[in-house]
C-alpha cells in the first residue's frame, strides 16, 4: 500500500479530499486524474483504491477542503518566523520534499497570490492544490515538524498583512479609496480578519486606525472606528480571556463545569506565557492544601481537550515538561 491509500482515510476523518500526485525527479507535481480541484470525499475514497501504490498525494486549496496554505518557498528556517510575523501561527507545520516549508489556516475567502509581496518568497495559496505530508518528494519525503493531522480541525484564520494588496472581491480586500457607503463594511471585515490575532480590544482599535488611515477614503472618525473594532471584538467567537491567555469557546465550556480543572488552569495561565515549557507535576498546589488526585485529573482534561502537549516525558529524576498547544498559541498570537 502507498503512502496514498494509507493516508487517504486519515485525511478523509478531517473532512479533507485527497488525490494521487506524480512527482518528477526535477521536482514538477501533475494530479494523476482530472477534475482534481472538485475531488469529493467518496471520490478521493475510489482513487485510494484505483491508485493503491501511489507515493504522493495533495489536496485543493480554497472552499473545498476549507484550508488556505502559506507557502514558503525557502529552505532556511528563518523563512518560518517570517511567515509566521506576517500571517501569523499555525498549529500544523510541514517541510515540503524540497525541504521547503508550508503552514495551513483556514480558508477565509483567499485566493491563489504567488509572491505578493515583493523580494519574498511566500505564496498565498486560496486556490489551486498542495502536496500533502507524508508524501514521497522529489528529494525526501513531506514531514509534518510540528502539530498533528488533527490540528486540521482546529486551524485558524490567516491575517492578511497590510504588504498584500489582494483582487477586489476577496474576502481580505486592502484595495485604496474604498469609498462612502462601503467604508463601514470593509472595516468590520477587516476587524474580523484580524480579532483572532488580538489580546484585547484596544489591539483591534488600534490596527483599524492603521488600516482605516490607508484605505477610507475619505477616513472615518475615531469613534467610528473604535464602535466598528468593538463589534467585531464581541463578534469573535465565544473567546475567554483567563488571567493572560485566551482560549476558544468550546474548551472554555468544557473547563467551566468543572471547577477544579479551572483553577488548576488559571494557575498555569498566570504564570505561563503562551509560548513557555512548563510543568505540571503532581505535588503542583499542595501548598495551596489541595488534594494529590485533582492536579493529574486537571493535567488528563487539558491533554484532552488539546489545551497543552506533553514536549519531553518523564523520567528518573527528570519531570515532565508541557507546553500549550496551537489552541492556545495562536489565540494570543498578536
Amino acid at each position: 500500500m502507498g503512502a496514498f491509500a494509507d493516508w487517504q482515510p486519515k485525511y478523509a476523518r478531517h473532512r479533507v479530499a485527497t488525490f494521487p500526485v506524480t512527482i518528477t525527479e526535477s521536482g514538477h507535481k501533475k494530479p494523476n486524474t482530472v477534475g482534481y480541484l472538485k475531488t469529493g470525499l467518496k471520490g478521493s475514497e475510489k482513487l485510494a483504491l484505483k491508485f493503491p501504490t501511489a507515493e504522493s498525494f495533495g489536496f485543493a486549496c480554497g472552499p473545498y477542503s476549507r484550508i488556505c496554505v502559506i507557502d514558503m518557498d525557502d529552505t532556511d528556517p528563518r523563512i518560518v518566523a517570517e511567515g509566521e510575523r506576517l500571517f501569523g501561527v499555525s498549529p500544523l507545520l510541514w517541510r515540503t520534499g524540497g525541504g521547503k516549508y508550508a503552514m495551513p489556516f483556514r480558508h477565509n475567502g483567499e485566493r491563489r497570490h504567488i509572491r505578493p509581496i515583493t523580494g519574498l518568497p511566500i505564496d498565498v495559496l486560496g486556490g489551486g492544490f498542495v502536496v500533502a505530508p507524508p508524501s514521497l518528494g522529489a528529494l525526501r519525503p513531506y514531514e509534518i515538524i510540528r502539530g498533528a493531522l488533527d490540528d486540521l480541525d482546529r486551524l485558524p484564520r490567516a491575517r492578511m498583512p497590510a504588504e498584500i494588496v489582494v483582487a477586489r472581491g476577496s474576502a481580505t480586500t486592502l484595495d485604496k479609496g474604498i469609498r462612502e457607503g462601503q467604508r463601514n463594511t470593509a472595516l468590520f471585515k477587516h476587524c474580523r480578519s484580524i480579532v483572532d490575532h488580538c489580546q484585547n480590544v484596544d489591539q483591534v482599535v488600534a490596527e483599524a486606525q492603521v488600516w482605516a488611515a490607508k484605505n477610507l477614503s475619505p477616513p472615518l472618525g475615531a469613534s467610528e472606528i473604535a464602535k466598528t473594532a468593538h463589534s467585531a471584538w464581541r463578534y469573535r467567537g465565544g473567546r475567554k480571556q483567563i488571567m493572560h491567555q485566551l482560549i476558544q469557546a468550546p474548551e472554555f465550556k468544557a473547563l467551566s463545569i468543572d471547577y477544579e480543572a479551572m483553577g488548576v488552569f488559571s494557575i498555569l495561565a498566570a504564570e505561563n506565557g503562551p509560548y513557555s515549557t512548563f510543568m505540571i507535576a503532581d505535588g503542583f498546589g499542595a501548598d495551596l492544601g489541595w488534594p494529590r488526585r485533582l492536579v493529574p485529573a486537571a493535567r488528563k482534561k487539558f491533554l484532552q481537550l488539546g489545551l497543552i502537549e506533553c514536549v519531553r516525558k518523564a523520567a528518573p529524576s527528570r519531570p515532565a515538561l508541557y507546553r500549550w498547544t496551537g489552541t492556545i498559541a495562536e489565540a494570543n498570537n498578536p
